[in-house]
């Protein structure tokens, strides 16, 4: 037995550190263009999208790179290869591969295109020349109160941090008792009587956009969809002032037609609700991402981000498959009063359309703080045709004032959220500069009642104005394009058939696990770095066997009081108390599905951590 086990372990790690294509052939080459006027005039298509078609079938897509070159591994046969790009005819080539083709590709000006070459031109140019010019103020003094120079490196380099209150748990409901306690009567918007169920098949593999349903009475309470991991949260009540609690609560799930319930469902502090489906994996290639954007005269800066990184972010997120077929919608939105409430360019698979669209927008109007976030809600969630298949959908709602505050507004939000989480919408909110704590405690709200996770910009870049510093423990913090990419590839993740387990190349920050408050791991000399005490010294630990099929063993030379296992978005999944020094403990992950975990404890200022692959 012990011999058998032996070789299925070995199996399990050579399918997961082998390669995860099986290709021995690829297309690669570059995307450039020509006008019509001058032939000689030509430059490199960034970011072009390349589409390969087998008959009429997608079975790849990639992103050229920001100077138009492009890969693309295929097995041997005959395709069809589509190169599209804002303002350009759509070039269709017929490609036989036998082994490493090259093809280059010149694309000619699209003269009927609402976006003109010219103008994709100029766009181009301001990526590459990476001129910022609207990033010239120099803040004095950064959130800690310290002198800080101007770091010319820095410059285009907008710097943010992650608060994901479902690994805080504990934490969020303190503060919401204390510190955030008059937001959320302001609000009246407190997510409560939290739920959560994990949906695997018979096989360990995650089940994703199942439809959820929590259930009292024969009456629906909440509906939400399961994400890529296979998780679904569900909530009681949205309501502050409501204090009534749900009794007798089951979950109804329905995947692909396949109905089934939890009857007798248990509230996350007795533990996550599993369940195990008898069916087959379908695993969607679809993502949908949405980003809706306040455009009021503050929010310059966050636009031209905007403008100049989100070609870079949407290429790094998608590097670890060709398979995933993203597709990309905006909404921008001020105030009544202004020249427009809402503008909006629905969902496109042409990554260059949506930058052009993001290049025609600029801030102005505003005036006073609040602005209409809820009708822009509204347009994004209810009016962009989303897929229903897909595997995730995000939105990134990036703004820097709150909603209005009236009784109506107030009820409209929670709506909205609901709405969102049911259609399976994960809305990461991404808050500027100028923005209060009533716009923190209602965006983290938003973030939690639709299974996302709250996001900020920080002064570490001394680009903009001042940012408050948010109400937790400790975070650390990143350069916003590596925090929006880990987030992308959390969310869109999943192992294949074969359950082989990608490397994603994610550098997890430590703010996804609680340490004591009086810690802060933020070395503000160099904010991307954590900083590490003189004191720990030959510290040792192991887990085993690894990759697993469900039983984890954990030693370490020195004592851990709290050890966290969480999912790889961040989402604390267990707590490990009192580990003494050199005894082996004994983690169970079989109910769980197929994945990347994550094994971290604090120890002094530095966190060790450590990643588990979850095979069956």
């Amino acid at each position: 037995m012990k011999k058998v086990n032996l070789i299925k372990q070995l199996s399990i790690f050579i399918l997961c550190v082998c390669s995860l294509t099986v290709y021995g052939q690829s297309i690669s080459g570059n995307v450039g263009s020509k006008t019509r006027s001058m032939e000689s005039d030509s430059r490199d298509l960034g970011y072009a999208n390349v589409d390969i078609y087998r008959n009429d079938s997608l079975v790849a897509n990639v992103l050229a790179d920001k100077n138009g070159d492009f890969k693309v591994d295929l097995d041997k046969g005959n395709y069809r290869c589509e190169i599209k790009y804002a303002g350009y005819e759509t070039v269709v080539q017929n490609i036989t591969v036998k082994s490493d083709e090259k093809s280059d590709f010149t694309m000619t000006e699209d003269e009927g295109s609402k976006y003109s070459a010219k103008k994709m031109a100029s766009y181009e140019e301001a990526f590459t020349e990476r001129s910022y010019s609207s990033f010239e103020s120099v803040l004095t003094s950064n959130m800690w109160g310290k002198s800080k120079k101007k770091d010319t490196e820095k410059k285009g380099k907008l710097t943010a941090g992650e608060i994901n209150d479902f690994s805080k748990w504990n934490l969020w409901n303190e503060l919401t008792k204390s510190e955030l306690s008059s937001k959320q009567e302001y609000w009246n918007f407190s997510p409560t009587e939290r739920y959560s169920l994990q949906l695997t098949n018979q096989d360990g593999l995650p089940l994703a956009n199942a439809k959820v349903e929590l259930i009292e009475k024969g009456k629906t309470i909440y509906t939400s969809r399961t994400d890529n991991t296979g998780k679904a949260e569900l909530w009681g009540n949205l309501q502050h002032e409501n204090s009534s609690k749900i009794k007798g609560a089951s979950i109804h799930i329905n995947y692909n037609g396949l109905i089934t319930s939890v009857d007798k469902a248990k509230t996350i502090s007795k533990g996550i609700n599993t369940l195990v489906l008898n069916t087959e994996y379908i695993k969607s290639q679809n993502v949908d991402i949405a980003i809706v954007v306040d455009a009021t005269g503050s929010m310059q800066d966050e636009i031209d981000y905007l403008k100049f990184d989100i070609n870079d972010v949407i290429f790094q997120a998608k590097e670890f498959s060709s398979s995933l077929n993203l597709r990309f919608a905006n909404v921008f939105f001020r105030d009544e009063g202004d020249a427009y409430l809402t503008e909006s360019q629905d969902f496109t698979r042409v990554l260059s359309e949506s930058i052009a669209y993001t290049n025609e927008h600029n801030a102005d109007g505003g005036g006073d703080h609040p602005e209409a976030v809820d009708v822009a809600l509204e347009v994004a969630i209810n009016n962009l045709s989303w897929n229903d298949e897909t595997r995730t959908k995000i939105l990134f709602l990036v703004l820097d004032a709150p909603p209005h505050s009236t009784p109506e507004v107030q009820e409209k939000m929670r709506t909205l959220s609901k709405q969102a989480a049911e259609k399976g919408i994960r809305i990461v909110p991404i808050v500027g500069s100028g923005a209060d704590k009533y716009t923190e405690y209602i965006m983290r709200c938003v973030a939690l009642a639709t299974n996302g996770t709250y996001t900020f910009l920080t002064d570490c870049s001394s680009i903009g104005d001042s940012h408050i510093k948010p109400s937790t423990n400790e975070y650390q913090t990143e350069v916003l394009n590596d925090l929006l990419v880990r987030i992308i590839k959390s969310y869109t993740y999943m192992p294949d058939n074969e359950q082989i387990i990608a490397d994603l190349g994610v550098n997890l920050p430590d703010s996804l696990v609680v340490i004591p408050s009086d810690i802060d791991t933020t070395n503000t000399e160099n904010p991307t770095e954590t900083t590490v005490i003189d004191d720990v010294v030959e510290l040792h630990w192991n887990y085993y066997p690894n990759p697993t099929t469900g039983i984890i063993n954990i030693v370490a030379n020195k004592e851990i009081e709290q050890l966290y296992i969480s999912d790889l978005s961040g989402k604390v999944i267990q707590v490990i108390e009192n580990i003494e020094p050199d005894e082996a403990v004994r983690a169970d992950l079989s109910n769980y599905a197929s994945g990347i975990y994550l094994i971290r404890y604090p120890m002094g200022k530095q966190w060790i951590s450590g990643k588990i692959m979850l095979v069956r």
